[in-house]
């Protein structure tokens, strides 16, 4: 019966090597194949990070180039700025400059306003009101 007990244990130690042979060596091509997967993946994202970098690095040129043309831009913008200004006091003093006239106009009515005289802002024409003060005709 020793016999027939070691010989089933030796069979089944066997067996059981067998098998532990075939599970190593799947978990091996399990692990290869994951460190395949590792090396792709590092390298693809090695790629991505280079092309990153190159993307920041011409973002970070467009912006210093329209930094550098807002910069040229904006003495102009300041001009304009300026003159509008210097157009809106005009046309306050022209304004205030004719409104004695117009109560003049208002008070002896439209005959006082000498007789072939039109009044034109721009290329708008100028309309009488009841009053006989001027005002804007828009088409």
């Amino acid at each position: 019966m020793r016999g027939k007990s070691a010989a089933l244990a030796s069979v089944s130690l066997s067996v059981f090597v067998i098998y532990a042979v075939k599970t190593m060596k799947k978990t091996m091509a399990t692990l290869e194949e994951a460190n395949r997967t590792l090396v792709d993946v590092k390298s693809s994202a090695l790629q991505a990070t280079h092309e990153a970098t190159a993307l920041i690095h011409t973002v970070n040129r467009t912006v210093k180039d329209v930094k550098g043309r807002i910069n040229t831009v904006d003495p102009l913008l300041e001009t304009t700025h300026e003159v509008g200004d210097v157009l809106h006091t005009i046309a306050h003093s022209v304004k205030e400059a004719l409104s004695p006239g117009d109560k003049e106009i208002a008070e002896k009515g439209a005959e006082a306003r000498p007789p072939g005289i039109a009044i034109r802002i721009g290329d708008r024409p100028v309309r009488e009101a009841v009053a006989g003060q001027p005002t804007l005709y828009h088409k």
